[in-house]
């Protein structure tokens, strides 16, 4: 009874209703044999396929599982690339806060720093006017975690991973670090390698914060139902899809 009641009021939450509405006025422009009506079913069902949680985890899998997670790695400093941060929001002491992305990438970075004792050098700046400061926000809150002033380090400019790479590679440079390890998040972890292969950078890459698991099981409510996370999940993937594009193109 319980998935019932969650597959019926699934429908009613975008983008399900929309997909919805989208499907019916689809039907009602092939019985009138209106113009643009194959377009507008091929839209329909590329939304559709695309909010779905089997091609969501199809699209992301090859990027998550690309690199693998290394047992035990080692390195002179741990990198820490920013992923978003909320600038205007009260925290316990100042404003602003990780994005859960990137928090739970911090949760991993703090876990390491821990276990190996690396000082930690936080990549990332104000990407957007309305949004925080990410190594700014992560400094502060590393800190509070424990994380002694004399093991952190931090460049605040960056807006993108090309940035984060060539600025983080002037730092590590002023302090001799020749081999960091690079807490990303996973998805992100083949696009951030290519990019400091080509800056010269030697590098072990660290993925964090999956999003897809590396098995899958059928669930009707699951897996028929159109959701905002799996469309979500879609677009990231071929954001990176893109990005790893411009790389070999040089665009970037």
């Amino acid at each position: 009874m319980l998935y019932f009641i969650k597959f019926c009021y699934q429908w009613i939450l975008p983008p399900a209703i929309f997909i919805l509405m989208l499907a019916g006025i689809t039907v009602y422009m092939y019985r009138r044999r209106a113009p643009g009506r194959t377009a507008l079913a091929v839209v329909t069902l590329l939304l559709y396929v695309f909010s779905l949680r089997l091609p969501a985890m199809l699209l992301m899998q090859p990027l998550e599982y690309a690199i693998t997670q290394p047992q035990n790695p080692s390195g002179d400093v741990l990198l820490m690339l920013g992923n978003g941060a909320i600038g205007d929001v009260p925290d316990i002491t100042g404003m602003g806060q990780p994005s859960g992305t990137m928090g739970k990438n911090m949760l991993m970075t703090l876990r390491l720093h821990r276990q190996m004792n690396l000082p930690i050098l936080i990549s990332g700046g104000t990407v957007f006017t309305d949004s925080g400061n990410e190594a700014s926000i992560a400094v502060r809150e590393f800190r509070e975690m424990g994380v002694p002033e004399s093991q952190l380090f931090s460049e605040s400019k960056s807006r993108n991973t090309v940035e984060n790479v060539r600025f983080s590679k002037e730092i590590c440079a002023q302090h001799s670090w020749m081999h960091p390890i690079v807490t990303v998040v996973a998805l992100q972890a083949p696009r951030t390698a290519k990019i400091f292969e080509r800056e010269g950078m030697d590098v072990t890459i660290y993925p964090t914060h999956y999003r897809t698991g590396a098995s899958w099981h059928f669930h009707p409510v699951l897996d028929l139902i159109p959701d905002g996370g799996n469309l979500s999940n879609s677009a990231a993937a071929i954001r990176e899809y893109i990005g790893i594009a411009a790389l070999y193109l040089r665009l970037q």
